[in-house]
């Protein structure tokens, strides 16, 4: 009898332990629960818009430039994937930006990651899993706005000048300044732009400091705002 007793006892106490654990995971919730598209939410003391919104996860990037860094190191042919930007931004700026509990939110991403329509040298690159990235082109249009100019863009001359700037109505969306500064600077994106000369003209696509868009892209080794963006959990 007393052998009985002690294994109920015990039988009882795993269900009490796994109810409780279950109950302090669903209490556990994520500050960022009440998201809304155009929020700014508070993340390592820093301020970050909240883009979109998919499921029980949300897009969000840094309101500020947060620091000014080379896309690369040297200027070679080169796409996101082995870039010295997506080391910094997955490695140093990730481990020593967030705490522990900020980290259990952000989620590993697929990131995609393809070749630039007008001017394609650098070919498609590999698709990563990712913490913390840059936005790509695409994603600039649909998330701070689409004139249709990008779609329509051909990178073709106009009289005698590269079309390098996609100008429109929606500039001041995609402007931003440094933290403590209220200069706007140009930034980074993860899309490789144009290399006619691989070892000279290798470049990344960016936003200039007057929010226009530059396809044609910017020397890697230049020192350009960087703009994480990321995937929370809700």
């Amino acid at each position: 009898m007393r052998t009985f007793i002690l294994l109920i006892l015990t039988i009882a106490s795993v269900f009490i332990f796994i109810a409780c654990k279950n109950n302090s995971s669903d209490t556990q919730n994520s500050p960022f629960a009440n998201a809304q598209v155009g929020d700014t939410l508070s993340i390592a003391e820093l301020d970050w818009l909240v883009l979109d919104i998919q499921d029980d996860k949300a897009l969000v990037i840094s309101e500020n430039i947060l620091s000014q860094r080379q896309w690369h190191y040297e200027q070679r042919l080169l796409t996101w994937e082995p870039s010295e930007i997506r080391r910094y931004l997955n490695e140093t700026f990730y481990e020593n930006t967030f705490s522990e509990e900020e980290k259990s939110f952000i989620v590993e991403t697929t990131v995609v990651n393809d070749a630039n329509p007008w001017f394609p040298s650098a070919g498609i690159g590999v698709d990563t899993m990712d913490k913390v990235f840059l936005l790509n082109l695409e994603e600039i249009v649909k998330y701070f706005g689409d004139s249709g100019m990008l779609a329509e863009y051909t990178g073709k001359p106009v009289s005698a000048i590269p079309l390098i700037f996609i100008y429109d109505q929606y500039n001041d969306n995609r402007r931003a300044v440094p933290l403590d500064e209220d200069i706007v600077s140009w930034w980074w994106l993860r899309t490789p732009g144009r290399a006619f000369n691989p070892q000279y003209d290798s470049s990344a696509t960016a936003i200039n400091g007057i929010g226009e868009i530059v396809p044609y892209g910017i020397y890697l080794i230049a020192e350009g705002g960087v703009r994480p963006a990321m995937w929370i959990r809700l």
